[in-house]
């Protein structure tokens, strides 16, 4: 199947999503807004409707919060689609399972999203091997009260509720995926390891209420993506979920994660910023040694980190007051801009209270680790060999600015998952002269990349030995390999933010 196929498929999927209709009840958020029936089959409410979608290859068909102008739209665009009969009998017959099971449920409330995934390349599907298209479900489970504060155990009555969702996918050979969220209170570590605990704690009841282990994989998501927003009690309850993510193969699971893990257009990319623990005594940097130490397990909002005193190294740049000029913008859609948003659960509204990757700089965002894929049968992270990027395979970066080199090492993007591979050297040679061995500024830093239609989104943290530099935003080429790519430095000087372009080159 060609991607123009996998385009009309999706296309397709709208229409029969509408004839199968999903699970919600009273109460769910607002993004969830189908309701079943007395009588535990699936019935659409008036205000539903559907949004396709299909983005390098991958396509999403999600149930969102909206009015009958949407049904219309959708609906003429998709008429005569064909392959969908085959996968409305499944959405139904399965829709109307996860009905029933809702109706069971003592206080958890189900949203339920059909999806559609190529399970093969999507970074960059000119180099995919296949085009398989893989249905499944993504299943939010909304309990506020299913996890004490701490725990990783659920409570008595979620866990019931939770076995009872579990046996609805005992006896198939679907993989099955649990992923733990957690609202932003606490540490973005913190939360990402306990999100991976419940996650697995949750994995563990679905082995026991009869689904193959070697079918269970979990991973724990953290704070990483938001429904809502994590400034109101509301939204921070509605951001601590389970999602369980059904699909044919393991080849399937990984390529759905990987798509939510950098698709820069998604809603809700950037971190809210956190209070930022005042940093040591203020006082100049020292060169760093030659050797390079491990990055820390994570790296402090730039914008909100406090701004040091000393010598600093001035870039050549200006003075930022408020958002800066923003590189990431550069990066296209990849498709038409009505298929884009469809991936992720949240409606219009809510979208509009939240940030996109391409709505900052890095100077408004922090890292955050992300998660592995765990295999519940092995406890360990499912591995997959992968090729790179064009020109992104630990290759090696630079640019004079301001009469100091600056360089980047080590700058790998997997051309399967569009990840990170490997945390990239950053250096500084100040005043930089011919035969100088010795940089100024040696550390490892932290680097999250987002791939869009025409280019790598590379967005590099730095932590406090790399002062004044703060971050870094880089734009590379995926169709021009080793071509000279823009980029922004920000950095401390004078009290203030500094920012200053940079174009860093291949070095030979």
């Amino acid at each position: 199947m060609n991607h123009k196929s996998v385009r009309a498929f999706v296309a397709s999927l709208c229409v029969t999503s509408i004839l199968g209709g999903c699970v919600t009840n009273q109460g769910t958020p607002s993004f969830l807004s189908t309701t079943p029936g007395a009588d535990g089959s699936c019935n659409y409410n008036e205000a539903a409707y559907v949004i396709g979608g299909a983005i390098i290859g991958i396509g999403i068909g999600l149930l969102v919060g909206g009015d009958n102008k949407g049904l219309a739209g959708v609906a003429g665009g998709a008429a005569g689609g064909l392959a969908g009969k085959g996968l409305q009998s499944y959405l139904q017959s399965r829709c109307e399972e996860f009905a029933a099971v809702q109706k069971k449920m003592q206080e958890t409330q189900l949203g339920v999203q059909p999806i559609s995934v190529a399970n093969s390349t999507w970074s960059n599907p000119d180099a995919a091997s296949k085009d398989e298209i893989e249905q499944g479900f993504s299943v939010t489970v909304a309990n506020d009260a299913m996890f004490a504060t701490g725990a990783s155990q659920p409570t008595a009555s979620a866990a019931k509720d939770l076995t009872e969702l579990a046996k609805s996918y005992a006896g198939t050979q679907r993989r099955v995926l649990i992923l733990g969220h957690t609202d932003d209170t606490g540490s973005t570590e913190g939360n990402r390891r306990l999100s991976e605990e419940r996650a697995r704690t949750v994995a563990n009841i679905f082995e026991q209420a009869g689904v193959s282990k070697k079918h269970l994989y979990y991973k724990g998501a953290g704070e990483d993506r938001p429904i809502a927003s994590n400034l109101t009690a509301e939204g921070r309850g509605k951001n601590r979920r389970v999602e369980v993510v059904e699909l044919e193969t393991e080849d399937g699971i990984i390529a759905y994660d990987s798509l939510v893990e950098t698709d820069p257009f998604l809603p809700s990319r950037v971190a809210a910023s956190k209070a930022v623990p005042a940093p040591a005594a203020p006082q100049a940097p020292t060169p760093a040694k030659p050797s390079v130490t491990a990055p820390p397990a994570s790296v402090p909002n730039t914008k909100t980190a406090v701004l040091k005193a000393g010598k600093s190294i001035d870039f050549g740049g200006h003075k930022i007051d408020g958002d800066d000029q923003n590189i990431a913008s550069l990066v296209e859609k990849n498709d038409d801009k009505s298929l884009l948003s469809s991936i992720w659960p949240i409606s219009d509204a809510q979208a509009s209270e939240n940030s996109s990757m391409l709505d900052s700089s890095c100077i408004d965002d922090t890292y955050r680790p992300i998660g592995k894929v765990m295999s519940l049968e092995t406890d360990a992270p499912v591995r997959r060999t992968s090729e790179y990027l064009p020109g992104l395979y630990s290759t090696s970066w630079h640019d004079t600015v301001n009469g100091h080199l600056v360089g980047l090492t080590k700058v790998a993007v997997l051309e399967d998952s569009g990840l990170v591979d490997k945390a990239p050297d950053f250096v500084v040679f100040e005043n930089y002269q011919p035969g100088t061995e010795t940089p100024t500024l040696n550390t490892t830093a932290q680097a999250r990349s987002y791939v869009g239609k025409n280019g790598v989104i590379y967005r590099v943290f730095l932590d406090e030995s790399a002062w004044p530099a703060r971050c870094l935003d880089v734009v590379f080429s995926k169709d021009k390999a080793f071509q000279a790519s823009r980029g922004r430095i920000y950095y401390d000087k004078d009290n203030s933010v500094y920012a200053n372009d940079i174009s860093f080159k291949p070095m030979k």
